[in-house]
């Protein structure tokens, strides 16, 4: 495709982001802005300049779903070759070529869930494995191997950050740790994040191995830069090795896995550690009506305030409700009358805070006669999206209610330092960027038996 005709569709601000080459670059993209667009026209339009080659670019994004966006979006434009990966499937490719080079063997097979081997940790240590306990052990691992933290040192650093459980106490996850590392040895296993912890090892202990990933990728673009973890940004330090051609790209006012071990400071402070760096912005939102950018950017303290494009449309509603089933039947009914009202239910979605809340709305759409479908990450079923506002990052919907943001759901009860009343903010924001036209909040007074207040992210409404 012609280089001027990439040009031509973008707004003065992507236009800059996809003329800028042969410099580190760090771009703040704010929800909707047409990020994924911009991104792509940057890989085509160096491609047509000749300032890359496709098939010597490495672009990580976070999700499948994401990286096979990125290529169908190539590949209508006749870019071809580009490498669009997750991190893990980045890994996964170097660390089978090269693990049988380097140690004679082939790399242990990927386990890609972690509960089986987590149940026999528990049974061995005589802990109750309910899905609550598992899911809490199951994080606490991944935040370990996020952040390089040995088991040794689990208790000590797990307190220094702030980590507060529900189920168990800190020794007994320290203890868990240890017996399904064991688990994992018998099993002749590696789970997801280890993958990250090989690849890491095979770039930075063998020479002839970085040599050969770095002559293979010259040019990199990596995506939702403000929630790399710090073991995710030393393979980006790997694979870059101090090179110029290399483009992030995030939103500080969208971190929203620190509890993972993710930093927005990788994004922040990109130009400290990158010579010659150069900082762009995304603040033309194509995505909201300008009433829901306005009731988000309430949340959005001290962060940049985005452009609506789109012309004024319906209010945003605050709705409160007498109890959490009056609330969700009132929400069933509010889905119900768009969808008379000419839109799909695939355009709709219900997001709550925690899972449970969420599936207790699948049980009243259920029992309603509507549709639904449980989002994940690269599911593309039929029905309402009922999704926890975690899940929900990266996609949208004509119509989004969040429900139950009541005291002590939202910020969930275990956010107690600044940092994580913090996150727990930018998680409503996420949320309430993800719809399109109509928006809807609300909350119960009245919680298992017990009267509640508003979340104090809401105010007085």
């Amino acid at each position: 495709m012609d280089a001027a005709a990439l040009l031509a569709p973008l707004d003065d601000d992507q236009r800059a982001v996809v003329e800028t080459l042969g410099v580190p670059v760090a771009v703040l993209a704010g929800a909707g802005t047409g990020k994924t667009r911009t991104l792509t026209h940057r890989l085509a339009y160096a491609t047509a300049r000749g300032a890359i080659d496709p098939g010597a670019t490495l672009a990580l994004t976070f999700t499948t779903a994401a990286a096979d966006e990125v290529r169908a979006r190539l590949e209508a434009m006749g870019i071809r070759g580009v490498q669009s990966r997750t991190f893990h499937s980045a890994c996964l490719r170097q660390a089978q070529f090269f693990w049988p080079e380097v140690y004679g063997a082939t790399l242990p097979m990927v386990q890609d869930r972690r509960e089986p081997l987590i149940r026999q940790a528990c049974a061995r240590l005589g802990i109750s494995a309910s899905d609550a306990t598992i899911r809490e052990i199951d994080a606490e691992i991944s935040w370990t191997k996020q952040t390089n933290v040995v088991p040794e040192e689990y208790v000590d650093l797990a307190r220094v950050d702030g980590r507060n459980l529900i189920h168990l106490s800190l020794d007994q996850v320290a203890d868990a740790i240890v017996a399904y590392e064991e688990a994992k040895q018998v099993a002749c296993v590696i789970d997801l994040d280890d993958l990250l912890l090989c690849t890491v090892a095979l770039l930075a202990t063998r020479s002839e191995v970085v040599r050969r990933v770095r002559a293979t990728y010259r040019h990199f673009l990596f995506d939702e830069f403000q929630d790399i973890s710090p073991v995710q940004a030393r393979l980006v330090e790997l694979w870059v090795g101090g090179r110029n051609d290399v483009c992030v790209v995030g939103d500080p006012a969208q971190t929203i896995h620190s509890f993972a071990g993710s930093r927005s400071i990788y994004l922040e402070g990109f130009a400290d550690t990158h010579t010659g760096a150069v900082g762009l912005e995304l603040t033309r939102n194509y995505r909201s009506t300008p009433e829901i950018l306005g009731a988000a950017a309430q949340l959005n303290a001290g962060g940049r305030r985005l452009q609506a494009v789109r012309p004024s449309g319906a209010e945003v509603e605050w709705c409160s409700a007498p109890d959490s089933l009056s609330e969700a039947m009132a929400i069933a009914e509010w889905l119900r009358w768009h969808h008379g009202a000419g839109l799909a239910w695939e355009q709709m979605a219900v997001l709550a805070r925690t899972r449970a809340q969420a599936e207790a709305m699948r049980q009243i759409l259920a029992d309603k006669g509507i549709p639904f479908a449980w989002q994940r990450r690269d599911d593309r079923a039929p029905g309402v999206r009922l999704s926890t506002l975690h899940a929900a990052k990266g996609l949208e919907w004509e119509v989004v209610a969040i429900s139950g943001l009541s005291e002590n759901y939202l910020p969930h009860p275990l956010a107690v330092t600044p940092a994580q009343i913090a996150e727990e903010r930018r998680l409503l924001y996420v949320g309430m960027t993800r719809a399109r036209s109509f928006l809807r909040l609300s909350w119960s007074k009245l919680v298992d038996g017990r009267l509640v207040r508003v979340s104090p992210f809401l105010g007085n409404s």
